[in-house]
């Protein structure tokens, strides 16, 4: 088998035989999982260290054809892909909370066959082919991970969100195509297409909404937050928290650069889009009183940095939106990792019933700060690096307020942070959790990995740059300069007091919140005109989902159900009474009586002549 196929089949394989195991055979659909993940890691890691491969077959006809090519950035994504798929394989080991374990493990083996899929698609039919089938695994993953009606609610939510901007990513494929003339990414990269007339502002429009949807920013996000209440944290720590983010950033930075030169009007578009994702979800995140509701939001927010540095369109800015699209994959999967270990070892993840758990958990409490302390931007850990190269990218751009709104959402960030680590593993422990012990170690070991990469990503940044962003941004025909290494500049200086006054403001929040740590932000959140707002939030007026299914949905559907009403009265009802009354009227005159037929004829005949004669 060819190499770059492994990744592929292998999962898909491995998530078939998956099936054909009892649900009462311990351990065998654990193992089988995690070895077919190792494996395809392998895989990609040596695909990553070879030079590029191509496998090509001619498929569909019209010169479509299904190509899988690795360049530094395809292979770069797919190690990340099968990395965090053997890491959540490991750690869903000893999970419980996981539902069905058979079906848990098929959708995770699945969902990375179809993501390096995904990856490794030179043409992009190709590609929405992989890109669609993750829609279904993503529906069953929460569908099945909890036995509820919330969690088929939130599942079917997020499915028509995905799925209505699939289309949108559907249509925008095909006029691309159209307009290059062909599908192949590598190809129209040679002669990229530029945004001067309007069929290909609106195919760049519609990739944008499909790329951004995936990786869950604003307005497409809201199943994210409902998804941490209604599935598993092993699921937040795989799909909303890494692969989607992964996919959903790769495919903007291709759309955005690779096949299309955008224009300052488009520039503008992005860094608004990624500095309302940033602030809203934050301001969202700040407020939770729930461990994996917070962590969601945070998941969003994180987004618009991501998508801040590639709408920057200078090359230290989409650098900064790749390091960031890793860094944040590998401590936020390390942060749901902490919440999954919480609620496991705790029972619980409401963080007022929570408190002093560092003790009772301390590697989970170190794995939780180290990643809490990366996520805030707080050097010399990987975060600061990867916000630091967003942040000179957009000073670049000349548009400042941008920076204003991300270091905002940081300082807002490490707030929500501080609240959640006092609320959780410091503090006082309240007596039904005093017997709280350490979760197990097949939990502990990705954690412990991750909380490493924040550490080792880190230091000036030396290490992922050169082995992982400055290559990926060659693959994007990027020429640039000096990218890693520690800078006490301004930034940095603008860092300490982003950080100075997060503790100032927690100080403050506990202070008002009657020395209550997870009532730290409750001076914000009650404040005059944000109260108002926030109730606004929680009653989800701002839910696109819900306001379509309370405002659109309703009237659409009694207008088709009156027009079908209509149709029925028109096609059924009319025709049928025509036709009754006719017959009735005809049956008046059929009642046996042999002068009146003889009179109907002759009055037939009389008619006949007349008309064939003519009146005159």
């Amino acid at each position: 088998m060819n190499l770059i196929l492994i990744p592929i089949i292998l999962p898909i394989v491995s998530a078939l035989a998956l099936l054909l195991i009892s649900e009462r055979t311990r351990w065998l659909k654990e193992l089988l999982a995690i070895a077919a993940s190792i494996v395809s890691l392998l895989a990609a890691a040596n695909l990553f260290l070879l030079p590029a491969q191509t496998l090509s077959y001619a498929w569909l006809g019209g010169g479509i054809s299904f190509t899988l090519s690795t360049d530094t950035l395809s292979a770069f994504l797919l190690l990340a892909v099968s990395l965090f798929s053997a890491a959540i394989s490991i750690y869903s080991f000893s999970s419980p909370n996981k539902g069905s374990a058979k079906w848990f493990f098929f959708n995770l083996l699945m969902t990375q066959a179809f993501a390096a899929g995904a990856a490794l698609s030179d043409n992009m039919v190709a590609m929405l082919f992989f890109w669609e089938g993750l829609l279904v695994f993503l529906y069953t993953f929460i569908a099945l991970s909890q036995e509820t009606k919330a969690a088929k609610r939130t599942a079917m939510k997020a499915f028509l969100i995905n799925a209505v901007t699939d289309l949108c990513l559907l249509t925008g494929v095909v006029i691309t195509g159209y307009i290059a003339g062909t599908y192949s990414m590598s190809e129209i990269s040679h002669n990229k297409l530029t945004l001067d007339y309007g069929w290909s502002v609106f195919a760049y429009v519609l990739l944008l909404i499909g790329a951004v949807s995936k990786a869950g920013a604003f307005p497409f996000h809201t199943w994210i937050p409902d998804a941490a209440t209604d599935s598993s944290a092993p699921f937040m720590a795989y799909v909303p928290a890494a692969i989607d983010k992964l996919l959903g950033i790769y495919f903007l930075a291709r759309a955005s650069v690779y096949l299309f030169t955008l224009n300052g009007t488009m520039q503008l578009v992005l860094m608004t889009l990624g500095a309302v994702t940033i602030l809203v979800a934050v301001m969202m995140a700040f407020v939770q009183k729930d461990y994996k509701r917070l962590l969601s939001y945070h998941a969003v927010s994180q987004t618009g940095y991501m998508i801040l540095g590639i709408g920057t369109l200078n090359p230290i800015g989409i650098a900064g939106g790749l390091f960031h699209m890793i860094n944040h994959a590998t401590y936020k999967s390390c942060l749901f990792m902490t919440a999954g270990s919480v609620e496991r070892q705790a029972g619980t993840g409401d963080l007022s019933k929570l408190g002093g758990l560092f003790r009772a958990m301390p590697i989970t409490g170190l794995c939780f700060l180290i990643a809490a302390a990366a996520i805030s931007g707080i050097a010399p850990l990987n975060g600061f690096f990867s916000k630091e190269l967003i942040y000179k990218g957009t000073l670049d751009t000349g548009y400042t307020w941008f920076f204003i709104a991300a270091e905002l959402g940081s300082f807002l960030t490490l707030a929500s942070f501080l609240k959640l680590g006092h609320s959780v593993y410091f503090g006082k422990r309240p007596e039904g959790l005093k017997d709280t012990k350490e979760a197990p170690f097949s939990m502990l070991l990705p954690m412990m990995a991750f909380a490493g990469i924040c550490v080792a990503f880190g230091f000036g940044a030396r290490l992922p740059v050169q082995w992982f962003i400055s290559p990926s941004l060659e693959a994007l025909n990027l020429q640039h300069g000096l990218l890693f290494g520690f800078h006490a500049d301004k930034l940095y200086f603008v860092s300490v007091i982003v950080i100075l006054a997060a503790v100032l403001n927690h100080m403050l929040g506990l202070a008002a919140g009657g020395g209550k740590a997870d009532k730290a932000s409750d001076h914000i959140h009650y404040a005059p005109v944000l109260k108002e707002t926030y109730a606004l939030a929680e009653r989800r007026v701002f839910d696109i989902y819900e306001l379509a299914m309370d405002k659109v949905v309703p009237p659409v559907s009694y207008a088709l159900f009156k027009a079908d009403r209509f149709f029925d009265w028109a096609i059924d009802t009319v025709p049928s009474g025509v036709t009754g009354l006719l017959s009735g009227a005809s049956s008046r005159f059929h009642n046996g009586s042999y002068p009146l037929y003889m009179a109907l004829t002759l009055a037939g005949a009389a008619v006949y002549i007349l008309l064939v004669g003519g009146f005159k």
